[in-house]
Order: structure tokens, then C-alpha cells, then sequence
């Protein structure tokens, strides 16, 4: 399989970055004026490269240097005998081959692009019993090729499964209404929690994350950062697209440290990211010993033994704000803040933030649903407005007891979900 240090070798041998946009799981034209993101969108539609071009409107370079960008990736990949994803599904049709099958499942179906459902049905023609499962109300991956319509016209026995162990009545009421507008949808009735829950309109100002359980969701990258800068200047731990909003590093030292000062001994790996955080000098590392070159990458380390034989020099008895003297002021700013509100760094956080997308299938007692949108994607609404309905209607039924919805403050909004 083509790793990233191919795309590495194909940007220096063709000075093209190839990897941002077939690697990363929201590639779209959004972040991709080149359009590279159309090498493999072609393919997984069943379509052309030209087609997708026309479709995709204005490409930096023009179609004869995209073109040429997909030819180059080709015979890359064939040089190196290196495969992509779309590679191997192609191959597979090529073969039209699959194994006797006893029973094949098949789950998320909504979100199968068109060679993807190629490659099932060969495995369903092989297959004594197929379960196919999924809900065309959350087919949210259009841009990327899937083609809810196979789902929605497929002829096959089917069963709704009609009882929500998450959604609470109201969330179901507004959810429904939104998710009702969508023309072509196959059409299903089911039945909320019997807890009421609560619905409302609500400014971010006055939401307080400190207790209880939260997700907060944007349509965007770019909304989610902002969120995100919002919270840390306000003191707030939290995940972002499940990561800490410590970095994983700084977290490392800060609890390497605490262990030394409660007499533990820690292992090499952590020594070496907390040297990484502290100056040296005097009252740091001693020069040479940054590296700890030598050391035993098994054994674990006090802090008699650094400071006798690792060069540290600090004083164990300085807090580790002062300690590790390496952390940049804005971080240490922050985990100031967040550590005099109480928070333990260890304790998973209570707050996660996260595109719509990359919350399917998640949930949360309270769930945070701005409205913001891009000029982009208000462009696109004008002509098909389903695809946005059926994104905002999986943020919404993310709620287990309450849903905040946030009026936007700028010049673009899904405003369907406000009434």
C-alpha cells in the first residue's frame, strides 16, 4: 500500500504534494484549488477525469496540468508497485472474482461510492444471505462520491429498525422536520426515547462547559478552530478531532515532572521528551546530556540518578511552570489556567469539539450544533439544499437529553434548523 513516504518521494521527484488531498479524509476542492482531489474522485464515481473537472468549476492549472499530475501519479505508483485503496477495489473488479459466501453484511451502505458497490454486488452474487445496512438520512460523504441513490433504489426485503436508545422526544420532533424536506429519501418511521429532552436557540456566550458531558459540532474546519482558540483563551481542556488540547508532548513532560517530584521513577522515552522542555544550562541540562545518549532504554530513571548522571540540574522542588522553562509562553499560559480551574490533564476531558463529519456515530448528553456555514457551501445550497439537511440532521441527532443550536453571527447559515 502506498505509505506517506511515497508521496514524500513522488512531491520531490515531481514537486507536487499529492498527499493532502488523497490522503486526508476531508479532501475536497474547499482546501484544494488544484483539484487533486479529482484523481480519485473520477475513479471512485466511475466517471472521468474531464467530467469531473467540468464539474468541479474553477481548477488552478487548468485540466492539461491535472491531467498531467494524474499520469505522473499512474506510472509513480506502477514504478514503485505501490497500490492505493481505489487500486485495490479496481483490481477486484477487474477479477470479478469472489469466494463462496455464506452470509455477507454490509454495513453504512449510504455512504458507499459507485466502485465500492460494484465490488459488493460481486460479493453478493457469491453470497447465500446479504444484510445490507444503513440509513439514507445520513448519507453525508456526497463530495467524496457516495451515491445514496443505490441505497434508496435498491430492491430488496427491508426492516426499519424503529426504536432510538439515544434521541429524546424533542430532538426527534426538530430533527424529524428538518430531515422530512429532503425529496428523494426513502421513507421510515420510528420512535424517540420517552425522555422529553430540550431543544432551543441559544448564544454560545452563555453556555458554561465546566460540568456534565459536551460535543460541540461546526460544519467546518475553519468554524472549529475558532471555537477552539475561543475555549482556550477562556481556560477550557478539551478534545479537538479527538485530540487534547495540550500537546501530546507537553502533557508527557508536565507529568514526567510530577512524577519525579513524588519520588517515581519514569522511563527513557518520557526523560527524553521532558529534557526536550527544559533549557540547558546551570539550572537545566547540563550540555551533553539533551539526548541522554547511552542511556538504558529499559530501565526507568529517579531523579537522583538524573541529576547524579543525566546532567539535570533543575531543583526538584521547582513547580514545573518554572521547571520546564522549554514550554512556549501561550501554552504555558494555558495550562495555567486550566490547572488553577481544577481540571486533571489525565481525566479525559468532558468537552470535545468535532466537525459533523467526523462525529458520525457519535453522541453526547449535551450537544452544542453551530449554524455557521461557508460561502462555498451556501453557493452549493442553492442548487441542492438535501446534501446540508442531511448533514446538520446527523449533528442534531448526536443529543442524547439536550441540543443548543447557535445563531450565527456572520453572513452565511443553514437557518432551517432555527425554527
Amino acid at each position: 500500500m502506498i505509505q506517506e513516504q511515497d508521496f514524500e518521494e513522488f512531491k520531490q521527484e515531481y514537486g507536487v504534494d499529492l498527499s493532502p488531498a488523497l490522503r486526508s479524509i476531508n479532501s475536497t476542492s474547499w482546501g484544494d484549488p488544484d483539484g487533486f482531489h479529482l484523481i480519485d474522485l473520477y475513479r471512485v464515481k466511475n466517471t472521468t477525469l474531464h467530467q469531473e473537472y467540468k464539474r468541479a468549476g474553477h481548477i488552478q492549472g487548468g485540466f492539461e496540468r491535472l491531467q498531467r499530475v494524474a499520469h505522473d501519479y499512474h506510472r509513480f505508483k506502477k514504478a514503485k508497485g505501490v497500490f492505493d485503496y481505489t487500486d485495490l477495489i479496481v483490481e477486484f473488479k477487474k477479477q470479478n472474482q469472489s469466494p463462496k459466501l455464506e452470509v455477507l453484511i454490509v454495513d453504512e451502505v449510504q455512504d458507499l461510492k459507485p466502485v465500492e458497490w460494484d465490488m459488493v454486488k460481486i460479493m453478493m452474487d457469491q453470497a447465500r444471505v446479504v444484510y445490507l445496512g444503513g440509513d439514507d438520512d445520513q448519507a453525508i460523504y456526497s463530495w467524496s462520491g457516495a451515491d445514496v441513490s443505490k441505497l434508496i433504489n435498491l430492491k430488496c426485503h427491508e426492516r426499519v429498525l424503529d426504536q432510538s436508545y439515544r434521541i429524546p422526544k424533542n430532538v426527534f420532533l426538530r430533527s424529524n422536520k428538518l430531515i422530512g424536506k429532503v425529496k428523494n429519501r426513502i421513507p421510515k418511521e420510528w420512535r424517540s426515547r420517552e425522555a422529553l429532552g430540550n431543544v432551543s436557540n441559544i448564544s454560545y456566550e452563555r453556555l458554561n462547559f465546566r460540568e456534565n458531558e459536551w460535543l460541540v459540532l461546526c460544519r467546518t474546519n475553519y468554524y472549529l478552530n475558532e471555537i477552539a482558540n475561543d475555549l482556550r483563551s477562556k481556560g477550557y481542556l478539551f478534545e479537538k478531532n479527538n485530540k487534547l488540547s495540550i500537546k501530546d508532548e507537553v502533557l508527557i513532560a508536565f507529568n514526567c515532572w510530577s512524577a519525579l517530584q513524588n519520588n517515581s521513577e519514569v522511563s527513557l522515552p518520557d526523560v527524553k521528551v521532558m529534557y526536550q522542555y527544559i533549557k540547558s544550562g546551570e539550572n537545566g541540562i547540563a550540555r551533553g546530556f539533551k539526548k541522554m545518549k547511552g542511556a538504558d532504554e529499559e530501565k526507568k530513571y529517579s531523579y537522583q540518578e538524573l541529576s547524579q548522571e543525566w546532567g539535570l540540574n533543575t531543583n526538584i522542588q521547582t513547580p514545573w511552570d518554572i521547571a520546564l522553562n522549554g514550554i512556549g509562553d501561550q501554552e504555558l499560559v494555558y495550562m495555567r489556567q486550566i490547572i488553577r480551574r481544577g481540571y486533571n490533564l489525565n481525566k479525559k476531558s468532558n468537552l470535545r469539539l468535532s466537525t459533523i463529519h467526523g462525529a458520525k456515530g457519535g453522541e453526547s448528553q449535551n450537544v452544542v450544533l453551530f449554524t455557521d456555514i461557508s460561502k462555498r457551501i451556501a453557493d452549493g445550497m442553492a442548487v441542492n439544499r438535501d446534501d446540508e439537511r442531511r448533514v446538520f440532521y446527523v449533528g442534531m441527532t448526536r443529543a442524547k437529553e439536550n441540543l443548543f443550536i447557535i445563531p450565527s453571527t456572520s453572513q452565511y447559515e443553514f437557518e432551517e434548523i432555527l425554527r
